[in-house]
């Protein structure tokens, strides 16, 4: 079983692999709660945080499904063939760590059942560090380390043991959500320097929840890239639609 949200075939948003094809397939719960704690309740920022987590509504919500119940889903609406025409697989939350062995379990019955193993995603917020398995697969992860304006304080936020393994592992990039210049400087601090990681594999992303904001931060961040010899990661999925989730 594995404890979803939602699960729907789009393209990928963020990342280096922004505008690939992929199904999407959201798992329930997270281990931090990016805007503050109290963010649910309040649906407001908390604890200084500049951002919140724009699916935060959906994570927080979900069910237990069998794993052949989510393969009966993909093939009732046509996705094992976008698999076999090259659509990723995205495995998100929330923080879809949680649920690492059944996930581990769930990718090889997915395996046998069309036969290949699609481009597997894993996005992480870094704290859980991963299943060698996973290492094995060659699935990337989408590693999203969190700082202070996330509203979550750094004993929350940062596992040395799990970002050590992503930073060494061939197929992961880190991406950070960026409020204001400030914010570059701090991840710099925490986690580029003291742990070596390869400025090669580091997105910035803008902070914006809506495409009005998007459209506003978009092009400072993208010079503070070019300062700091960092890529810029759009959110694509934001662009195109806004708010809206589960497109």
């Amino acid at each position: 079983m594995l404890r979803i949200s939602e699960q729907f075939y789009s393209i990928q948003g963020e990342g280096i692999y922004t505008g690939c094809p992929a199904i999407f397939l959201r798992l329930t719960g997270c281990n931090l709660l990016c805007g503050g704690e109290g963010t649910i309740e309040s649906k407001s920022l908390e604890n200084k945080a500049s951002w919140r987590c724009d699916t935060i509504e959906v994570w927080t919500k979900g069910n237990s499904c069998s794993y052949d119940i989510i393969l009966q889903t993909w093939e009732s609406n046509g996705w094992m063939n976008a698999f076999k025409q090259g659509a990723h697989l995205i495995i998100t939350g929330g923080e879809p760590l949680l649920q690492q062995d059944n996930i581990l379990e769930f990718l090889n019955v997915l395996k046998n059942k069309i036969g290949l193993l699609p481009t597997i995603e894993i996005e992480t917020n870094g704290t859980i560090v991963p299943r060698e398995t996973f290492l094995d697969w060659q699935c990337h992860f989408n590693v999203s380390p969190k700082i202070s304006n996330s509203g979550m304080p750094l004993s929350k936020c940062l596992n040395p043991e799990s970002i050590i393994v992503l930073k060494n592992y061939i197929h992961s990039s880190f991406k950070c959500v960026i409020s204001k210049k400030d914010d570059i400087n701090e991840y710099i601090k925490i986690y580029i320097n003291p742990y070596q990681i390869n400025p090669k594999k580091v997105l910035l992303m803008p902070a914006a929840d809506n495409a009005a904001t998007l459209k506003t931060v978009e092009e400072p961040l993208i010079n503070y890239c070019k300062d700091y010899g960092f890529r810029y990661s759009t959110r694509l999925h934001i662009a195109v639609w806004n708010k809206k989730t589960g497109v």
